[in-house]
């Protein structure tokens, strides 16, 4: 049996959308009927598909926005705050044996706090991990229990050595033991210590940022599967205006104003989605970049700044004007939909269906 060749099919194919077959042309009130039905049902397809490819990108892009990224960003601070007030209090304890913490500690660990406390506000932890979350935050209430406890047993009598300084280290000592892993020391399965906790944390969210930031299947099928319903909405429209030239001698506007918001709206989802994607895809980079602050008196302000970037990397893509835009769109095209029906029926109404005469046999 010979293939057709994809010419061949083609021409069949158009052959059918302006209404003829390999028996002839087909009846004006039939062609009209079916039309009525199949291109507002065609474009409510096209308008469905492209509506739930676009939600779901959306949708994770308001994640990554509002959740995923300041999650990443106050982590970040919490770690390089603690690391910070640490250093801040073996500073002022174990090489300057006579004097308070000072307010350079307290404001540390507050701001410690308050990250932690931020969040756990943004709701980008699931159950497991914002356990996880709590448990941090009691250890840090521990670790500055240790820590007040060895600033009580300074030296406040000029000696250099006693019980006080035997006090003070093992304090200091037992705080740094809550606060992270001695130097050399292997990565356990189940982190104890505050730092490697957060790391787990942290670890955690760059992988949803990752995957996030990944084109998800039903994205990807329903962008797909709404680009071919759209072009087989556009070919099936083009035939019906033709089929309406040819035989009723008449070039309608209705139906063709009636379909370009059908045709429009795949076409501002399409670049709305693209761009958004690719907002996350850099904002995933920027945070990315988080990883790597280390312990420095900047690491806070570098934090600072990567956090700003990653909102003005989301906020070029004007996510909210395409939401809004999809929000008028999408109903536009709906009503669209069923204009291009309402019109077929009035062109199909002075053409009455053909009904077959029914045959009944005497058996008398």
């Amino acid at each position: 049996m010979n293939t057709p060749s994809p010419s061949r099919l083609l021409g069949a194919l158009w052959d059918r959308a302006r209404g003829r077959t390999p028996e002839g042309a087909q009846p004006t009130a039939a062609f009209l009927r079916r039309r009525m039905i199949v291109l507002p049902a065609l474009a409510v397809i096209a308008l469905s598909l492209s509506t739930a490819a676009y939600g779901d990108i959306h949708s994770r892009t308001e994640r990554v926005r509002d959740r995923c990224a300041p999650a990443l960003a106050d982590l970040a601070e919490a770690r390089i705050a603690l690391e910070l007030a640490h250093s801040q209090a073996e500073l002022r304890l174990k090489k300057s044996k006579n004097v308070e913490l000072g307010e350079r500690y307290s404001s540390l660990l507050t701001k410690a706090a308050q990250s932690l406390n931020q969040v756990a506000q943004t709701g980008a932890l699931d159950k497991a991990e914002e356990q996880k979350l709590r448990v941090v935050s009691g250890l840090v209430v521990a670790y500055d229990d240790k820590i007040a406890w060895a600033a009580r047993h300074r030296n406040t009598d000029g000696k250099s050595s006693g019980p006080s300084e035997l006090l003070r280290n093992a304090g200091i000592g037992y705080a740094e033991g809550i606060l992270r892993r001695r130097p050399g020391t292997t990565t356990p399965d189940n982190p104890t210590t505050i730092l490697d906790r957060i790391n787990e944390l942290e670890s955690d969210l760059h992988d949803e940022a990752r995957d996030l930031a990944a084109l998800s299947p039903l994205s990807l099928a329903g962008a797909t599967a709404a680009a071919l319903s759209a072009v087989l909405f556009a070919f099936v429209l083009l035939g019906t205006c033709v089929f309406l030239r040819d035989r009723l001698r008449l070039i309608s506007l209705q139906l063709a104003l009636a379909a370009v918001p059908v045709l429009l709206t795949p076409v501002l989802l399409a670049v709305g989605g693209a761009q958004e994607h690719a907002a996350q895809e850099r904002v995933r980079k920027v945070v990315g970049k988080l990883k790597q602050v280390r312990e420095n008196p900047k690491a806070l302000g570098r934090i600072e700044t990567t956090a700003r970037g990653a909102a003005d990397e989301m906020r070029a893509a004007h996510p909210g004007g395409w939401s809004l835009t999809a929000g008028i769109t999408v109903p536009v095209g709906g009503v669209g939909a069923v204009v291009c029906g309402v019109t077929l029926f009035v062109y199909a109404r002075p053409y009455p269906a053909v009904r077959t005469a029914r045959k009944y046999v005497d058996n008398s």
